[in-house]
């Protein structure tokens, strides 16, 4: 009797490896006047990419910096912008090879500025900035996987199979051209720099939009004192993406980068109108959360098997917020007897975002700052601002979560209003409302070894995957790996240490450990001095132990 055998072709991400690089920004910033204290400071990663070498991944990126603060004898928010802090560091990850892909998420854990000189009014801060990027390098893998079997004497062993599968990817470029109007008569144009902001995407059928904003700053020669000036613009963009088979409830994975941009005078010179261009590479990856059951072994007859390595979901919810604070603008202590004439606008943003799985439940803390622009009376139409730090926290059930699970969140806000608690003028309290939107996705990373194949008349001539699987795991020379010891191996600084020596040392014992986390588990921090004799433990951060 011939076996029938049901089959299903699935396009998966399997995973070479994962890793996490830490990037320490530290610097001065000289502010353009002196200021008597510092309001806030919004930062973002931005122009995130790679380089796959030979078992590494380079990372190159961008923070991007607006700090606010008021100027000494003054009581109006100023902004000053920082374009780009660049950044490079990378990540060892075994088998990684360049004509793969790796998928970057970065995060600012950390980001703090001070007076260089110890106090205020300065005009010179000193900052310190700590990023975390987590890399995950994956092989696109087309395959026929077998889901179900039938025939006289066989029997099939099945999983269940809960995979982000791969429905399209996509990449178009966007011109973008706006007209702007500088505060002073420029001479000429010195230099435009650019940055994608703020991304974020609207599935539709069978297609992506893709939304964000052009921050761009504009340098030009004044004409009347031949200075360089500095002026920034925000403009909104939309970029429509054709991906066949696109569903609103699948996942999407954006990324944006500059290609190219200028700016030219508009008319004769001295002028105070400018043209902005800028070429945009916009490029989406979509997924669709695929459940099935697939065999993964058959006794009784002859099979092609494919080991590969992917996310198995959990689960993935997302859930909604009201998040609202009544804010008194009087609350800052050189703030006194002010009153709101009206309530303008306000811009809201998360941070310090943190997740806690207790009991099938994944609990989700942070904060929402919130900058409320507003009137104040007897100021005429000055537009002044306050702020302030929203926490919020969220629940969300999953069954089935253990230690070993991996937690994913994505953040957004939807909406945000502004309003005043009383009547214009009589008043010092204003209301932020902001909606947020939370998705949790609950995975582990597994193994899996999948039938592609039963064979008839012990005969087997499948096709092979499209790209190299992940081989069988072969048995080790040694009769016992070596094994971490608890707390990490330990070493004692010799002459002419460095950590980057140290780390590089270590390489064959743990595997991808960089020098930064030897620092941060021994709490040495910059200038990162070691002393001969001094004992380092080296921690077991590859999966030793």
């Amino acid at each position: 009797m011939p076996i029938t055998q049901n089959k299903k072709r699935i396009r998966v991400q399997h995973i070479v490896g994962t890793g996490t690089a830490q990037a320490d920004i530290t610097r001065n910033i000289q502010l353009p006047a002196r200021a008597r204290k510092i309001v806030d400071i919004h930062a973002e990663i931005v122009e995130l990419d790679y380089e796959i070498i030979p078992n590494k991944i380079i990372i190159k990126g961008a923070l991007h910096k607006q700090v606010y603060y008021v100027e000494e004898g003054d009581y109006v928010v100023k902004e000053f912008t920082i374009m780009r802090e660049e950044f490079t560091d990378f990540v060892h990850i075994q088998g990684a090879r360049p004509d793969m892909e790796a998928m970057l998420d970065g995060h600012i854990l950390f980001v703090n500025t001070n007076p260089a000189n110890g106090e205020f009014p300065t005009d010179l801060l000193y900052q310190v900035a700590v990023l975390a990027v987590d890399v995950k390098v994956i092989e696109t893998m087309a395959l026929d996987v077998v889901t179900d079997a039938y025939g006289e004497g066989i029997s099939v062993q099945k999983a269940p199979f809960s995979v982000e599968c791969l429905i399209g990817a996509a990449e178009k470029q966007s011109t973008i051209s706006v007209e702007h109007l500088l505060c002073k008569p420029a001479r000429k144009i010195y230099d435009m720099e650019a940055v994608c902001r703020d991304l974020d995407y609207e599935v539709l059928p069978g297609r992506v939009i893709v939304r964000g904003t052009l921050h761009k700053q504009i340098y030009y020669v004044d004409a009347c004192d031949d200075t360089v000036q500095a002026q920034c613009f925000d403009n909104e963009f939309s970029v429509v993406l054709d991906v066949p088979g696109a569903k609103p409830d699948m996942e999407v994975y954006t990324r944006c980068r500059i290609d190219f941009c200028e700016a030219k005078l508009m008319g004769p010179q001295p002028c105070n109108m400018v043209k902005a261009n800028a070429i945009l590479q916009v490029s989406v990856k979509v997924t669709e959360l695929t459940k099935m059951n697939i065999v993964t072994g058959v006794e009784g007859a002859l099979t092609d098997r494919c080991r590969i390595r992917v996310e198995d979901i959990i689960g993935r919810k997302c859930s909604q917020q009201n998040v609202n604070q009544t804010i008194d603008v009087n609350a800052p202590l050189d703030v006194n007897n002010m009153l709101v004439k009206s309530a303008k606008n306000m811009t809201a943003c998360v941070r310090n975002v943190s997740y806690e799985k207790v009991c099938n439940k994944v609990i989700i803390k942070g904060t929402i700052h919130v900058q409320v622009y507003y009137v104040a009376c007897n100021c005429e139409q000055e537009l002044r601002e306050t702020s302030a730090d929203i926490p919020f926290t969220t629940v969300v059930n999953f069954d089935c979560i253990s230690e070993d699970t991996m937690i994913r969140c994505r953040e957004r806000v939807e909406y945000t209003d502004v309003k005043l608690e009383g009547c214009p003028c009589e008043t010092s309290k204003i209301r932020a409302v902001a909606i947020l939107e939370i998705c949790v996705c609950a995975f582990q990373t597994r193994d899996f070894m999948v039938v592609t194949n039963i064979c008839s008349n012990g005969l087997c001539n499948t096709q092979p995957p499209q790209t190299k699987p992940m081989p069988e795991p072969e048995p080790p020379s040694d009769p016992e790996e070596e094994i971490c010891p608890v707390g990490g191996y330990m070493y004692e600084v010799k002459a002419g240490d460095t950590l980057a020596k140290i780390a590089t040392a270590f390489q064959a014992q743990v595997p991808g450990i960089t020098w930064q986390q030897i620092a941060r588990f021994n709490n040495i921090y910059a200038p990162y001095t070691l002393n001969i004799g001094q004992t380092l433990r080296i921690p077991c951060v590859a999966g030793k132990g």
